[in-house]
């Protein structure tokens, strides 16, 4: 029988500033690291259920999906647990009240969080959470319960009626795009319903709307709005109340995420439990060390000069990039002999073999026929569509010589059934149109959590597009050189956020977009010199994420100055991060295992 772990541990004392914890040690067995979860731990940050079993609702599971992919430490807790606590509750360093699940909170609980806040405690307070009481359909009052934690006041139904709730554009200005962390791309201040304030945008549709209560100023509420609609309404506000804080979101934030929209959910969880509340995080990268994959569709026989002519100009000499295609001999329509063919097509097979001498990655772009599956399948006819896969898949490992783990749709188009072909065949990774604005995801299928160990990988939007051919809307009115700065920003923006992302691009573009590309390259390369900046294959990221996910760890409070890290897991640590604000987190001393700690200017 295998030794239990010894788990890896690390003292820290309060000062100024951040820093970036690297743990490297080998490390088995599971029991060992649950049963290290004890309560008299902090807590730090706690998700509120009316009872246990709500833990298996898909919103629930998107909350806690979230909090793990960022790499935020919460425990769900039941509102019995967390009344039970009483005047231990300064033990919570933060509660959230998440959307959908929790519609009914009893007066009591509604008090109990007051005090919290109150006391110096912090809350992130979400939609339509606690606007009922137990067994009752209706809202409690003229106006939220919570109205005066938030900052306004919100669910007037009896004021409003039908018109209680809006749909509409999402608004932000320059100070909330740098206060929230929003990925370059996301909100747009050109093409804005409501200039200077810029307009949220997400791939592939020309207004983004959202459903929201409709809002008026509380009082003299100290409230500082950072999201709003067209209308005024609040969409999302910070507001101090006592000695507390509370982060209020007017949006169904888990919902949206059961529907492949998670971003916004990511992004205000990182925003309330790292920049509010200082806690650590477990980085989703390598080594805390920002980067972005570089997927590359290959869709049809017009891209094979474009490849020879990037790999002569030594193009290919970074990365690893990720390279996907589809390998039957027709593109458009049967027949049409528009595609690679690549079970006879030597020049191509022999350009493939070099990439992957250098270290790139060759994937499957699907359906043997790259329009004739991205325009024809759907969820009704896999028989038809499915051997067409498995074609794909075939050609493409045979150039490999191991079978292919990673997959992009044609034209985007995933049906539910090539979605379990995928888990079925071993895949790790696929590109998603889904998801926007996220790093590697667990993405939800018709509105239910995926059971495989599946990785969705969200295309980076750059407004309403992703890639250089859609440049060519004129209704658009995006250049090249938008999609440069777009492309420097989201470079600049992965490594100082520590954070992957997505891109994607034909080769054919390069004939017309060179100078973008060099652009990217150069950047990439500065940044790497700086150790700043890292390129990911798609699946070597997936297989540090499924390592990530079987890390366990907590702190521990050791005294009012000293706090200590404990990790352990079935897997090995190597390569996994934790960064500390400064603020709280200073002086560092390992105690067991392993461990490198450095400091780089804010963190």
């Amino acid at each position: 029988m295998a030794r239990p772990p010894r788990p890896q541990a690390l003292r820290w004392m309060g000062s100024l500033g951040w820093l970036v914890l690297a743990a490297a040690l080998l490390l088995g067995g599971a029991l060992a690291a649950n049963h290290m979860m004890q309560r008299e731990d902090s807590l730090s940050v706690v998700l509120l259920l009316p009872d246990a079993g709500s833990a298996d609702l898909p919103i629930a599971q998107a909350w806690m999906d979230a909090a793990k992919e960022e790499g935020l430490q919460v425990t769900p807790m039941t509102d019995d647990e967390f009344m039970r606590y009483g005047g231990a509750q300064g033990r919570i360093a933060g509660v959230i009240l998440p959307d959908s699940v929790h519609r009914e909170a009893s007066d009591l609980l509604i008090s109990q969080l007051y005090d919290h806040v109150h006391a110096g405690g912090h809350l992130f307070l979400t939609f339509d959470a606690g606007l009922q009481t137990p067994g009752q359909t209706a809202f409690a009052t003229d106006t939220s319960r919570l109205s005066r934690l938030a900052g306004v006041d919100y669910a007037m139904y009896r004021a409003l009626g039908e018109h209680t709730f809006a749909d509409d554009r999402v608004l932000g200005s320059r100070a909330a795009e740098q206060q929230l962390g929003l990925q370059p791309g996301k909100l747009d201040f050109n093409h804005s319903v409501q200039a200077p304030l810029g307009e949220l945008t997400t791939y592939g549709y020309p207004r983004l709307h959202y459903p929201h209560l409709r809002t008026q100023p509380a009082g003299n509420a100290r409230t500082q709005a950072l999201l709003q609609s067209p209308a005024g309404d609040v969409i999302v506000a910070q507001h101090t109340f006592g000695g507390g804080e509370v982060l209020f979101a007017n949006l169904p934030l888990g919902y949206l995420k059961t529907r492949t929209d998670g971003h916004l959910l990511h992004l205000l969880l990182n925003h309330f439990v790292v920049h509010m509340l200082q806690e650590p995080r477990l980085a989703a990268v390598p080594q805390g060390v920002g980067g972005m994959v570089l997927n590359l569709h290959i869709d049809s026989n017009s891209a094979q000069l474009p490849l020879l002519q990037l790999e002569r100009e030594g193009w290919f000499k970074q990365g690893p990039f990720s390279l996907h295609l589809t390998a039957g001999p027709d593109t458009y329509e049967v027949g049409d002999r528009m595609g690679l063919d690549l079970d006879n097509n030597t020049p191509m097979q022999m350009f493939l073999r070099r990439q992957l001498a250098l270290g790139h990655e060759v994937g499957n772009h699907g359906g043997w026929g790259h329009n004739v599956f991205g325009v024809h399948a759907n969820d009704n006819n896999a028989a038809q569509y499915e051997p067409l896969l498995q074609r794909n898949h075939d050609s493409v490992s045979s150039i490999m010589q191991r079978p292919a783990r990673t997959y992009s749709a044609p034209m985007g188009n995933h049906p539910v059934w090539a979605h379990r072909w995928l888990q079925d065949n071993g895949f790790k990774a696929y590109y998603f149109t889904g998801d926007n604005g996220l790093g590697p995801t667990r993405s939800f299928v018709n509105g239910q959590r995926a059971t495989s160990r599946l990785w969705a990988f969200p295309i980076s939007n750059f407004y309403q597009i992703a890639t250089f051919e859609e440049l060519e809307q004129p209704r658009l009115g995006r250049s090249a050189d938008d999609m440069a700065q777009f492309l420097d920003a989201l470079t600049e923006h992965v490594a100082d956020a520590r954070v992957a992302r997505l891109f994607y691009f034909h080769p054919p573009a390069a004939e017309e977009y060179q100078d973008v590309l060099d652009g990217l390259s150069h950047h990439a390369q500065r940044l790497a010199s700086l150790r700043r900046f890292q390129w990911y294959s798609m699946e070597s990221l997936a297989d540090f994420m499924n390592q990530r996910e079987q890390v366990r760890w907590r702190v521990r409070h050791l005294s009012m100055q000293a706090r200590q890290l404990v990790v352990s897991t079935e897997a090995d640590l190597k390569d996994m991060s934790w960064v500390f604000p400064l603020a709280t987190a200073s002086r560092f001393e390992v105690l067991t295992g392993r461990a490198s700690v450095r400091r780089e200017a804010t963190e």
